[in-house]
């Protein structure tokens, strides 16, 4: 096994706003814009799609957020249509596999039944991404989105006070994200290209890091997980439309916008309303999802598109960066044009051109957007090109599932 094959950990960047603290203080440039921006809607009768929105995030959260995409979702005990509960302000991430939910969130908690071995003992989990860590219990619960139900579904439930204890092979990985303020939403819908968070690799062996069998003391130990019982991607459980998804944004103008509104489409080519269309297919590894970007002569293999990252970011020292508190954010004094080329692994090129402006301007002259298509920061990872939410305004993008069929091809693949 690789280190490539912890796939949770391919990518997540989640940078809160801080409007009281993103003063200008010497950065360049100007940005103007603002208004509310929408998608076409989608027919009421299409039972695959569910309304994404970006606003000012969940109940609770004090901090400014920004480029957040939040479904709402129904949980259900498994098998009941009672003790039923809707969660609004879930994160739709394409970087990530699964559905995660932030255990004060839920108060139907004590009817999801806990994941458990052979000798009884509960699992848990822990989810490394590049912002820092969930820990919490794996439990089963049924799952509609739209007007579509994945049923008996292994979900993890982040800070389950049942399992108060993190392990230090888990914490070790930045910080917690255990809170709805921290993680920025009430739960994490992810929808990527793999049918499970971890895979065969979990399965074969225990792995400091994901999963773990816990005993009544909350007492936890690294622990092999059965295919079966790991966190699974939603969209390959539901009854139908369920080889890929499509998240479609509309167009953001620079300086930003608020009231954005989208879809989130389930399938590729089983109905009308997720045509491939004229779309180009860029095949990802079967092991990671990455694909490889080609920028400022640089070659990227460890590259990309991850709703879940609420920024662009990747390194360019000719970018200056903010002077200000929102430093790691690019901040050139004049918004720049730049261009960049992804190949996929089926050999398919593509230009992408994008646009990289003033961080602390645009931050400061439209305190109440929720939406900046044009915001980029560096990454701590320099051998990767992270294309967050601002790649997908004004596109419909897909991510086929692996071993999925598709008018494309077989998954997995993105393809826009």
């Amino acid at each position: 096994m690789t280190f490539a094959e912890f796939r949770r950990q391919a990518g997540r960047h989640l940078w809160a706003v801080l409007a009281a603290t993103l003063l200008a203080t010497g950065c360049g440039g100007g940005s103007s814009g603002g208004g509310t921006t929408t998608t076409p809607p989608v027919s009421g009768s299409d039972t695959n799609v569910v309304a994404i929105t970006l606003d000012s995030g969940p109940a609770g959260v004090s901090s400014r957020l920004a480029n957040i995409p939040y479904v709402s979702v129904t949980v259900c005990p498994p098998g009941s249509r009672s003790g039923c509960q809707v969660i609004d302000h879930v994160i739709v991430d394409t970087g990530s596999y699964g559905l995660r939910l932030v255990a004060s969130v839920l108060n139907n908690l004590s009817a999801l039944p806990l994941q458990q071995n052979g000798a009884g003992s509960p699992y848990a989990e822990c989810a490394q991404f590049v912002s820092g860590y969930t820990w919490g219990s794996v439990r089963t619960a049924d799952l509609t989105v739209g007007g579509l139900t994945a049923s008996s579904l292994p979900i993890q439930v982040i800070a389950d006070p049942a399992f108060s204890s993190v392990p230090s092979s888990c914490s070790n990985t930045g910080t917690n994200q255990g809170s709805v303020a921290a993680l920025g939403g009430n739960g994490m819908l992810g929808v990527g290209p793999f049918l499970l968070d971890c895979g065969n690799a979990c399965a074969s062996q225990a792995i400091a890091g994901t999963y773990y069998a816990c005993t009544i003391s909350t007492f936890c130990s690294s622990s092999a997980m059965p295919l079966a019982q790991q966190v699974a991607n939603p969209v390959a459980r539901l009854p139908s439309d369920n080889n890929g998804v499509v998240v479609k944004l509309p167009a953001v103008a620079t300086g930003g916008a608020s009231g954005v509104t989208g879809s989130l489409i389930f399938g590729i080519g089983t109905r009308s309303n997720n045509a491939l269309g004229s779309a180009t297919v860029y095949g990802v590894s079967g092991a990671t999802g990455n694909f490889t970007t080609v920028y400022n002569a640089r070659s990227y293999s460890r590259a990309f598109l991850d709703s879940g990252s609420n920024f662009l970011f990747f390194n360019d020292s000719t970018l200056p960066t903010c002077a200000d508190s929102a430093s790691g954010f690019y901040c050139p004094a004049a918004t720049r044009s730049l261009t960049a080329q992804i190949q996929g692994t089926n050999n398919a090129t593509g230009t992408v051109n994008f646009s990289i402006s003033n961080a602390s301007s645009a931050f400061n002259t439209n305190p109440g957007a929720t939406a900046f298509s044009d915001i980029g920061a560096t990454s701590s990872d320099v051998s990767t090109f992270d294309w967050g939410l601002p790649f997908f305004f004004g596109r419909s993008v897909f991510t086929a599932l692996e071993r999925a069929s598709t008018p494309g091809g077989t998954g997995p693949f993105v393809a826009f």
